[in-house]
């Protein structure tokens, strides 16, 4: 059961930095609603892993390459929790302003890092040649980012779908 600690501690990390950013402070009920909501991400990236790790040599266990597989996301801990600080010690005026550009660079350093990170990963720990880090870690991107965005695509449609009354009742004026 080690192999659980790690994507577990990614989640928290999530849901911390979302009920920071959101409130400003840490909720319970915040916590507890945005785990439940972004369970499938951890998930989403032991998969993504397992297809990479399963293709090519394997000279450590699943249990222990999943775990220090998730070692290797600090940068990305690090981005969130830049991220939730950002939204909890602002304005609320200031972080709608700055919210989207902070979540960017933060974003786009984590993603620059955290690609080093994981071609490091699979060329020393896995015993990878570099050719093939390079196609582990796209290919362990493509499915993991793509599947992410399929996912909340998929949970934000209905959401979405939902707010057609109200913005037909604001564009022309009258309730259905």
């Amino acid at each position: 059961m080690t192999f659980i600690r790690k994507p577990l501690l990614f989640l928290l990390v999530l849901a911390c930095a979302a009920s920071l950013a959101a409130t400003g402070r840490f909720s319970l009920r915040l916590l507890f609603d945005t785990a439940i909501a972004l369970a499938a991400l951890p998930l989403i990236q032991v998969l993504a892993f397992a297809v990479v790790y399963w293709t090519g040599r394997r000279p450590i266990g699943f249990a222990s390459a999943i775990d220090t597989y998730f070692d290797g996301l600090w940068p990305w801990f690090f981005a969130l929790t830049v991220i939730g600080l950002f939204g909890a010690s602002a304005s609320p005026m200031v972080a709608a302003g700055w919210f989207g550009r902070v979540g960017s660079v933060c974003g786009l350093a984590a993603l620059v890092v955290s690609v080093r990170v994981d071609w490091r990963y699979s060329t020393g720990l896995l015993g990878r040649r570099p050719r093939r880090a390079v196609a582990d870690v796209a290919v362990q991107r493509a499915i993991g980012w793509t599947a992410t965005s399929l996912y909340f695509l998929v949970t934000a449609v209905p959401k979405m779908a939902s707010l057609v009354p109200d913005i037909a009742a604001n564009l022309f004026g009258a309730r259905p």
